[in-house]
């Protein structure tokens, strides 16, 4: 199939295969897509449905935490399409007419047809034509939809489709009201299924209620975007979300962060964020902060920390934290309990305490590091091996951090390989205490020369344990 520049909001990695060394990774089981640029293809959350406001039924726009949009005081609001939970199945992109769709990843092609548009259309949209539709099968129960796409589709039922593949064209089929790709992506069941239907709404349900729209459509959303143990701005499981006031700061952690004008009163809340990490393990986490040097920052800035169990329901604490305490290095805030099978989530506003001191309120990176004093993860450690515990940023284009864990003292090996195997740089780091460590790589091999871009892997080993991770670099 003729192949054509990756869309940035559905760019994937293609996952190489690299013979026992490296399996590949298939589509959104290990790290979920990129996030999506917003600046280059606008979302929105009502080109193919309705503002809900408008059908009182539907009325279930909120925030992913439970705040309902109200006009004028809840910034965005939801045309902006950054933090709306409606019960949509996707996220919608503007983008102009016949712009080219490309496969994230490589799969299957289920579906590819034009099919009766709803009758009726949900809030009262007028059909436009029959509704162009793509369903790929990615092979480990994920599967994603491309809806109103214009004739005629590039592909077919029964094709196998690589990342960067070419599947049709935006359209406006369907019920549209403009020319826009409604991107979904659903988990267990590939279409519609009136019994079990899982559309996985990225923006997910992080409030202490039950997820409203299991209980309207029958579907429990999820959110997708992810990362590891180590959050940075960059990184997947870091979501910062619209707002008109956001500064950019060039210090602190990998020398940037953010900040916002603080506010008392929750209704004038205008800036916030949330980070996600993926922990593999149950047990007991240190949740640190990293707080930049030569800030101004809050005094009582407040830390929402969430725990969502396997049955969709979060709890909630709340941790008033002076953001000025040891500048230039990661502080403990709070350690929490997770469970097997939760998830947890750390959201900052821009609200603080009455009595806070200080100009902003700090955005930057956090840390989810384990507890060793619990059983579980005491065994854990017991284990003599070495792990990569996240990489940051990736992708990157000058320099990246790669943060590693020790379980005992000694020698590791650091070697990165480019996508053939060619070993390209190699060095030996001695590590006189276990715990956690950092190792920064500039993109260059061993004589200090520039390498092309490309997807590089790191492995980390010693005697005892061997330790793998893949890197993007973008020059």
């Amino acid at each position: 199939m003729k192949k054509l520049s990756i869309i940035s909001f559905l760019h994937l990695l293609r996952f190489f295969d690299l013979g026992f060394l490296f399996a590949q990774e298939p589509f959104l089981e290990i790290r979920p897509y990129s996030p999506p640029s917003f600046e280059q293809y606008p979302a929105a959350q009502y080109v193919d449905h309705h503002h809900p406001y408008s059908n009182e039924a539907d009325n279930i726009f909120l925030r992913f935490d439970g705040f309902e949009f109200n006009d004028g005081v809840i910034y965005p609001d939801c045309l902006s399409g950054s933090s709306c939970y409606d019960g949509h199945a996707g996220v919608d992109y503007f983008m102009p007419y016949e712009t080219p769709i490309l496969a994230p990843a490589g799969g299957y092609v289920l579906w590819a047809s034009f099919s009766d548009p709803a009758d009726p259309c949900p809030g009262g949209i007028s059909p436009n034509g029959d509704q162009g539709t793509i369903i790929i099968a990615h092979g480990n129960d994920y599967f994603t939809v491309y809806l109103h796409m214009a004739p005629p589709l590039s592909v077919s039922v029964g094709d196998n489709v690589e990342t960067g593949d070419t599947l049709g064209f935006a359209g406006n089929s369907g019920c549209a009201i403009n020319t826009h790709l409604h991107f979904e992506i659903r988990k267990g069941n590939w279409f519609f299924d009136t019994v079990e239907p899982y559309a996985v709404d990225p923006f997910g349900w992080w409030h202490t209620s039950l997820d409203p729209i299991e209980s309207f459509r029958g579907n429990r959303s999820e959110w997708l975007w992810v990362s590891d143990e180590l959050i940075d701005d960059g990184d997947n499981g870091f979501q910062r979300f619209q707002g008109p006031e956001w500064s950019f700061l060039n210090t602190g952690f990998n020398n940037d962060s953010w900040s916002a004008p603080p506010v008392e009163n929750q209704q004038e809340s205008r800036h916030y964020a949330i980070w996600v990490p993926f922990l593999e393990d149950s047990g007991e986490y240190n949740i640190e902060m990293f707080i930049p040097d030569g800030v101004e920052a809050s005094t009582e800035a407040i830390y929402e920390i969430s725990v969502k169990n396997s049955n969709g329901m979060s709890s909630r604490t709340n941790v008033t934290v002076d953001q000025n305490i040891n500048p230039g290095s990661f502080e403990t805030i709070a350690t929490l309990d997770l469970p097997a099978g939760s998830r947890s989530a750390v959201v900052l506003r821009d609200i603080v305490g009455e009595s806070s001191e200080g100009s902003n309120v700090v955005f930057d990176a956090i840390r989810f590091t384990p507890n060793f004093t619990t059983s579980i993860l005491e065994s854990r450690r017991n284990i003599n091996r070495t792990m990569i515990r996240s990489i940051s940023p990736n992708p990157f284009n000058s320099s990246t951090i790669i943060n590693y864990e020790t379980a005992n003292e000694g020698m590791v090996a650091v070697n990165i390989v480019d996508v053939l195997g060619q070993n390209v740089y190699s060095t030996q780091l001695y590590n006189k205490v276990p715990g956690m460590h950092s190792y920064v790589w500039s993109g260059e091999n061993n004589l200090g020369e520039s390498l092309p871009s490309g997807v590089y892997i790191v492995l980390l080993s010693t005697q005892e344990s061997f330790y793998s991770k893949k890197m993007l670099y973008l020059k």
